[in-house]
């Protein structure tokens, strides 16, 4: 599987997690994670380069996007006004479908009363994942990081949080962390403890890969989306 690292000399909050239960040597330093930054346009690209006009998509973009096409038409290069009005077309219809996503992108702290709204609602679009966890306990502060670090990695998939006593009221202290998988108004996996995520010494890529036994909950660009 493939490993995430943060600039050569810099930690992650997990290294650092790791590093207290002294799994690894102490650093310095401390990793401050990038703000997410959504891909590019490449199916847009990949359909304007059959057409044999990348280097017209090329300078569009960098003239300014769609912004600059009027100051194009006047030029002999771009002369062809079914292509400009072409790109037009594609490029609306992509900002569209991309505005009717739903992203996330973080972690989103709920309460028992906003649970259908949160959680059981929008399971019908997307996966909706819902971490049950207690204060003053390490397996959840464990399991917290590397739940937190997916909710950026994967913005269509919708992370929630919410204490396990205020959803569950008597839910066991020993059952938590626990995590339960939506999908289509029902919960489709629970996972109590770490053991399915590899205990202490679990990472981010094993929650990444436990998760995906359910389905594509992180796959891809679209990672709550079913085929």
């Amino acid at each position: 599987h493939v490993v995430y690292r943060g600039p050569e000399g810099e930690t992650t909050v997990w290294d650092d997690v790791q590093r207290r239960f002294g799994n690894k040597p102490p650093l310095p330093e401390k990793f401050v994670p990038r703000a997410y930054a959504p891909e590019e346009d490449r199916g847009l690209r990949a359909a304007v380069e059959r057409d044999g006009r990348a280097g017209g998509v090329a300078h569009v973009d960098a003239a300014g996007g769609t912004d600059a096409l009027e100051a194009m038409e006047d030029e002999d290069a771009f002369a062809d006004d079914g292509f400009l009005e072409e790109y037009r077309r594609k490029r609306l219809e992509e900002m569209k479908t991309a505005a009717a996503i739903p992203r996330f992108g973080a972690v989103v702290e709920i309460t028992r009363d906003s649970f259908m709204a949160h959680v059981t609602d929008p399971s019908s679009e997307h996966y909706v994942l819902v971490l049950l966890h207690r204060p003053n306990c390490p397996e959840c502060e464990l399991l917290n990081v590397a739940y937190r670090e997916l909710a950026r990695k994967h913005p269509f998939t919708k992370f929630t949080s919410i204490p396990g006593k205020e959803c569950i009221p008597g839910y066991p202290d020993r059952n938590m962390p626990t995590l339960l998988v939506y999908r289509n108004r029902d919960p489709v996996r629970t996972f109590m403890g770490l053991g399915h995520f590899g205990g202490r010494h679990m990472t981010p890529e094993g929650l990444e890969l436990a998760l995906n036994e359910c389905g594509r909950v992180c796959a891809g660009a679209r990672g709550g989306e079913d085929e």
